[in-house]
């Protein structure tokens, strides 16, 4: 039977496949870094930390997500994918054997998330290339807006999970349970049939500048990685430091501290439902600008407060209109990438958007040490606010969309 229409992507085998995968992989993810959040928080009491394992881990996206990119155009996809789900699941059942060992400090967590970082690297902009190759031209927006919907759904459950083991099994469950996941993913991989990359002529180098050059001579283009990299940074941290809101604010412990995160993850899938359900309407451009500006305000509520019920209740909006923002971004790269700049220009795009994160986390946390959380958040959160209704305000092609 068909599905309906805002399920259309899954009429392709090889993308449904992909899917679940790359589902029970990001739940599995989510369980390890609410469990890493919560020791590194027991563990030290110094919020800096928490931004300092969030930048070690994507600090190698920096460096050579472009090279990724580049890569992903000219080598085979599902033997970098393959490779990328062995190593993390050697680095997750590594964290399991350093916990039980007794040996999982600081320095241990910040070289696994390193090695981490360093693996996704290339396996990010590789999966990002993979995804749109998996259905018709016409589906695109909804494979992107679903592949949305699985990340933030694990994103919900997650946490519920990582609560439970936390409670009931520890803290080296929940890494035991992240290994297991991969074994999944790479199951799911050889059994899906990925398109062959057409390749040029051009060396690695050569191939690099021209993505290079074409986002930066595409000024739609060249402003959707400038969104992203500012909205990464000013609304990244809100994730980084809720273990800091439900520990020392809220009071509500590693319980709370999930729940919290939960409540983003349930409002996330609402917003990538809509945005699969919206597909290709005219108006993204607007909307995705008015979905920040919602997004900064109903974050600032939600940090300020001293009650965990409103809180949570707030951050389902800051779920929802993030997700449903970046969704809508990620569908329109998609769409004006060339197919055989594909790699190289998503590779670009995610640079902009992951790299934002450790940076923003990073300086976040200097800040966060000496005024603490709230204030901070709120005002990273208001800035966003302002950049956005700027944008709202000036960027007419954008705004046409």
């Amino acid at each position: 039977m068909k599905p309906p229409g805002f399920l259309a992507a899954f009429e392709h085998r090889s993308f449904r496949l992909l899917w679940i995968g790359a589902f029970l992989s990001s739940i599995g993810t989510w369980v390890q870094d609410v469990a890493l959040s919560w020791l590194i928080h027991v563990q030290t009491g110094d919020p800096f930390y928490l931004g300092l394992r969030r930048f070690a881990q994507d600090v190698p996206l920096l460096a050579l997500m472009l090279v990724g990119g580049a890569v992903a155009d000219r080598v085979d996809r599902r033997r970098i994918l393959l490779t990328s789900q062995v190593v993390q699941m050697l680095l997750a059942g590594a964290l399991a054997v350093l916990f039980y060992l007794g040996h999982l400090g600081i320095v241990a967590i910040l070289v696994v998330a390193f090695l981490s970082g360093l693996t996704q690297s290339q396996s990010a902009p590789t999966y990002q290339a993979v995804l749109p190759s998996l259905v018709p031209r016409e589906h695109i927006p909804n494979a992107v807006a679903l592949n949305s919907l699985q990340f933030n759904t694990s994103r919900a459950i997650g946490p519920v999970i990582a609560g439970l083991l936390l409670a009931h099994a520890g803290t080296g469950a929940c890494f035991v349970a992240n290994a297991g996941s991969f074994v999944v993913v790479i199951l799911v991989l050889w059994f899906i049939r990925f398109p062959v990359v057409a390749t040029t002529g051009e060396n690695l180098r050569e191939g690099l500048r021209t993505g290079i050059r074409h986002v930066a001579e595409t000024p739609l283009l060249r402003t959707f990685a400038l969104l992203a990299a500012a909205t990464s940074f000013l609304s990244f941290p809100l994730v980084t430091f809720l273990p800091t809101i439900a520990g020392d604010v809220l009071g509500t412990g590693a319980s709370g501290y999930s729940l919290l995160l939960t409540s983003m993850g349930v409002g996330a899938i609402v917003g990538a439902l809509t945005t699969a359900h919206r597909g290709t309407a005219s108006g993204r451009g607007r909307l995705t600008l008015v979905y920040l500006v919602v997004f900064g305000l109903v974050t600032i509520g939600a940090v300020l407060s001293r009650w965990q019920w409103v809180s949570m209740a707030l951050l389902v909006g800051s779920g929802f209109t993030v997700t449903a923002a970046m969704s809508t971004l990620s569908s329109l790269v998609q769409e004006y990438a060339p197919e055989e700049l594909r790699g190289r220009v998503l590779s670009i795009y995610g640079l902009a958007f992951r790299g934002g994160m450790p940076l923003g986390s990073l300086v976040a946390g200097v800040f966060v040490r000496n005024a603490g959380a709230p204030p901070v958040l709120a005002v990273y959160s208001a800035l966003l606010v302002a950049l956005a209704a700027l944008l709202l305000v000036r960027h007419r092609a954008l705004r046409a969309l």
